[in-house]
C-alpha cells in the first residue's frame, strides 16, 4: 500500500557549479566534477524518484500525487555549466530538472558580486584577496572598515561547513556578502578589474544564454526566477523586489517565450514581503536554502527546504 500523502518526503537537490576545475582556467572554484555529479544521479535514482517541481507543487496543492521517496533537482545561477555539462548528462539519463537564472548578466553583463567573490578567490587565493580588500576598505571606507575586515581566526558562518578548509575565504565571502550595497560593488569592482578581462566576455563564458535554455526547455527542463542581480532579499523594501522579482520575470518570459511559475530566493533570504510579491506576481512556489527534506503535504509552499550537493551522501 503506498504511504499516506502526509508522510511522503521530498527532497530538493541544489546545484551550482558542475565542472572539472583541476586542470582548467580556474582551478580554485569549488564545483563538483562531472563524474560526480553523474555518480550521484545514479544514487539518486537509486534511492528516489526524480520528478518535476511542478509535479510537486501540483502534489501540495492536492492535484496529484508524488512517489515515496520523491527528488527534485535544482540548478541556481544559470551557469553555463548547466547547459555544457550538466544538460547532456539529464538528456542520456532521461531526467528532468528545475534552473535559476540570475538575469543582469544575460541583458547588463554585470557579474553578481557573489561570483566575482568566487572567481576572485579562485584567481588570488585568500591570502592575496584578503590582502587586497581589507587595504581598499581601509583605504575607501575607513568607517566601516574595522566591522568588515576578513581574518583567518574563526569561521564567521558556521552553516558554511564545507568553508572550515579555508577559514579566511569563508569569511570573505560572508563579510562582503553583509557589506552596504554601495561600498560592496566598488570594491569588488576595483579589485575584479585589476585582475580580469571585460565583464561581457566574462558574462558569456561563464552565463547560458537563451538559445541555450530554450533547447533545454524544448527538452523538458524547466526554468524559474531567481532576480535580476542577486540581492538578499530580506534586506530590501517591497517596491525593490518587487523590481528585482518582476524585472526578471519579464526578461525569463520574454527570452524563453513562456511563463515562469518557480522562485529561488538568493541566499535562501525573503520574508513576509517578498511571498507577497510573488504571490502577486503569480508564482506557483519558491524554494530556500533551508537545508532538510520536505515531508507531508504540509509544507509551505513559499518555503520549501532543500538540500545541498554537500548532503547528498549524508542525508538520502
Amino acid at each position: 500500500m503506498a504511504k499516506e500523502k502526509s508522510k511522503k518526503e521530498c527532497a530538493i537537490v541544489m546545484y551550482h557549479y558542475v565542472r572539472n576545475s583541476a586542470g582548467s582556467e580556474y582551478p580554485g572554484i569549488k564545483g563538483l566534477e562531472i563524474e560526480k555529479f553523474s555518480g550521484q544521479l545514479d544514487y539518486i535514482v537509486k534511492n528516489h524518484k526524480i520528478i518535476g517541481l511542478e509535479d510537486y507543487v501540483k502534489f501540495l496543492n492536492g492535484e496529484g500525487d508524488i512517489p515515496d521517496r520523491s527528488c527534485v533537482l535544482t540548478f541556481d545561477d544559470g551557469f553555463l555549466d548547466h547547459y555544457a555539462n550538466v544538460f547532456p548528462i539529464l538528456k542520456k539519463k532521461k531526467i528532468i530538472a528545475c534552473f535559476f537564472p540570475i538575469t543582469q548578466p544575460l541583458t547588463e553583463f554585470v557579474i553578481p558580486a557573489v561570483h566575482q567573490t568566487h572567481f576572485l578567490l579562485a584567481k588570488l587565493g585568500s591570502k592575496k584577496f584578503a590582502e587586497e580588500f581589507n587595504h581598499l576598505l581601509k583605504e575607501r571606507f575607513s568607517d566601516i572598515a574595522e566591522k568588515f575586515m576578513a581574518d583567518g581566526k574563526f569561521l564567521r558562518q558556521e552553516k558554511c561547513f564545507w568553508d572550515k578548509e579555508d577559514i579566511l575565504a569563508g569569511n570573505l565571502k560572508y563579510n562582503i556578502s553583509l557589506m552596504p550595497k554601495k561600498e560592496r560593488e566598488e570594491v569588488l569592482k576595483e579589485i575584479f578589474g585589476r585582475h580580469f578581462e571585460d565583464t561581457e566576455n566574462f558574462c558569456r563564458k561563464l552565463y547560458m544564454n537563451f538559445e541555450q535554455m530554450k533547447e533545454m526547455a524544448r527538452a523538458g527542463m524547466l526554468f524559474g526566477g531567481h532576480t535580476h542581480s542577486h540581492q538578499k532579499l530580506a534586506e530590501m523594501e517591497k517596491d525593490g523586489q518587487k523590481k528585482e522579482i518582476s524585472k526578471s520575470k519579464k526578461i525569463m518570459e520574454e527570452g524563453l517565450g513562456s511563463e515562469i511559475k518557480f522562485f529561488s530566493y538568493p541566499y535562501g533570504s525573503y520574508n513576509n514581503k517578498t511571498i507577497e510579491v510573488l504571490k502577486n506576481e503569480n508564482f506557483f512556489c519558491a524554494i530556500t536554502t533551508d537545508f532538510d527534506i520536505n515531508k507531508g503535504m504540509q509544507e509551505n509552499l513559499f518555503a520549501l527546504k532543500r538540500l545541498d550537493t554537500n548532503h547528498v551522501f549524508l542525508k538520502l
